[in-house]
Formats: C-alpha cells, sequence, structure tokens
C-alpha cells in the first residue's frame, strides 16, 4: 500500500515557503538520522521533516487569488512595516541556522517579484517527463492525477529550492525567462536523465520549457492548481494538506503536518478544516 501523501502548497514570493522549501528538498537527499539532520534538532521551525511514511506532493499556485478568494489585502505580513522586517529577520535567522546564508536582512526593492512564470515552469516539471514530451512534441498531454513519483519528487524539490535560492540569494530576476531557462536546464534536464535515458531525450531544454510554460495549457493548469488551493480554504503559503482534508499552515507546522497520520487518532473531530467549508470558484 502507497503511503499516504502530505500536499505542499507554495508561492515563490513567499520567503517562508522558501524555507519549508529548503527543509523538504533537504530531508529528500538526507538521512534523517545523519549528523547534518541532527544539526537543528529541537528547533521546530528548522529541523528536517521525517518523510519516511508520507509522500509529499509539490502544488505551485498564485497567492494573488487566494488572498482575495478569502477576503485578505496582498502581502500580508507587509501591511504593518515592522512585521515586514521582522519577517525579513525571521527568514535571515533560520537559514543561517540551516547553514544557508546570503538571504537579505532586509526587503528588497523589487520584492515581490512576478512569479508567475516560475510557478507556470514548476507545475508543467509537477506532471513529469510524459506529459513534458507531448505538450513539447504538440500532441494533447493528459494530465492523470497520479501521484508524482519519489524520483519526480526529488527533481522537483531541487528545481524548486534553486528558484527561490535564485530569487532570495542571488538576487536574480526570477520573473526572466533567460533566468528560469537556465535553472531548468542545470537543475531538471540532467537530473531527469539521470534516471531515465528515454525521459533525458524525451526533456526538452529550458528555452523550449519556458515555450511549453506560456502555453494555455500549462496556463491553465496552473490557475487549476490555484483554484483547488481555494477550494481547500487556503488562505497563505505555506500550507500542507492531508488526504483526510486537513490543513497546516505555516513553515513552522512542517514537522506537525509530517506526523499528521501518526496522531490522527488523538486530533479527531478537530481534523478536517479543508472540507468544512467552502470556497467560491475564480
Amino acid at each position: 500500500m502507497a503511503p499516504p501523501t502530505l500536499t505542499f502548497w507554495f508561492e515563490f514570493a513567499s520567503p517562508y515557503s522558501m524555507v519549508s522549501a529548503l527543509r523538504l528538498f533537504r530531508a529528500l537527499t538526507i538521512s534523517p538520522g545523519s549528523a547534518e539532520a541532527g544539526a537543528v534538532h529541537g528547533r521546530p521551525s528548522c529541523q528536517l521533516p521525517d518523510l519516511s511514511k508520507v509522500d509529499v506532493v509539490y502544488k505551485p499556485i498564485i497567492l494573488g487569488p487566494v488572498f482575495k478568494a478569502a477576503g485578505q489585502k496582498m502581502l500580508p505580513n507587509v501591511q504593518v512595516p515592522i512585521k515586514g522586517r521582522y519577517m525579513f529577520h525571521d527568514i535571515e535567522r533560520m537559514l543561517n541556522i540551516l547553514d544557508c546564508p546570503g538571504f537579505p536582512d532586509t526587503q528588497p526593492p523589487s520584492w515581490p517579484p512576478n512569479t508567475v512564470l516560475a510557478a507556470r515552469m514548476t507545475w508543467l516539471l509537477s506532471q513529469g517527463p510524459e506529459y513534458i514530451h507531448a505538450a513539447a512534441n504538440g500532441t494533447k498531454p493528459i494530465t492523470t492525477g497520479k501521484q508524482q513519483d519519489s524520483e519526480l519528487i526529488k527533481v522537483l524539490a531541487e528545481f524548486v529550492w534553486r528558484v527561490y535560492e535564485a530569487e532570495f540569494i542571488a538576487n536574480e530576476n526570477i520573473g526572466d525567462p533567460k533566468v528560469i531557462a537556465k535553472l531548468w536546464d542545470r537543475f531538471v534536464v540532467p537530473r531527469i536523465g539521470s534516471q531515465d535515458a528515454v525521459a533525458s531525450a524525451q526533456m526538452p531544454d529550458g528555452k523550449r520549457a519556458v515555450d511549453l510554460a506560456n502555453s494555455q495549457i500549462v496556463k491553465d493548469g496552473l490557475r487549476s492548481a490555484t483554484q483547488e488551493a481555494i477550494n481547500h480554504n487556503l488562505f497563505g503559503a505555506p500550507s500542507f494538506t492531508t488526504d483526510d482534508g486537513d490543513m497546516y499552515w505555516g513553515n513552522d507546522r512542517l514537522l506537525d503536518a509530517t506526523a499528521h497520520y501518526r496522531i490522527q487518532g488523538k486530533v479527531g473531530r478537530s481534523s478536517g478544516f479543508c472540507i468544512k467549508n467552502k470556497q467560491p470558484n475564480l
């Protein structure tokens, strides 16, 4: 029997999503019992989650429509200036604990960037090599709804993290097609090819992937993922949802989210946040 799933909803403009993306990326590539994982033990906002009994599903979204559906103003964390300054301080502190220096200690003038292209590229990658190959060859790709396999998850995890790294640490414009194409060429094409020579031959290069990301079918796919987030009552990112309709919001709830299925019996009637109410369609 396949393990239960935990869906990771994230937006590339969200610094807290960046921390969760790093923790998940490392958890997928580092043993939970290793010295590197143990270095942050006891720090719930930085500790690496145990993913041995849960499969993570990556879902990029755009927060603007989510905020609108939830009745929130844009960028609630920076509506109060001191709160915005604290957020960047908090993120820098957590990333330093995770041995990832270079995050800006104050809000960059260019933040938030246009994240739509990066989100579309990630949504495209999340559909898997067969879908991408079909789209690249002009045949109608089919979204099967299958769970993302373990090797694809690792490629996704690294690509997502590298986009955040480029945005916040290298201070690159992730809305620039050349920037995203470069990341795709470096972290997607060779990673897919290392597992499957056929998949490698089918994988388009970054420039072609950008073209596909701007196609109507991919635009509709990202829009559908965002609507799905609204239907799950999401109101921010990062968020984590479970198979039984519960939700955990925020990077500091990642450990709780990955432990959800072990503590289901204790959660009881307080579970099921996502299915207790229904948000309107976009």
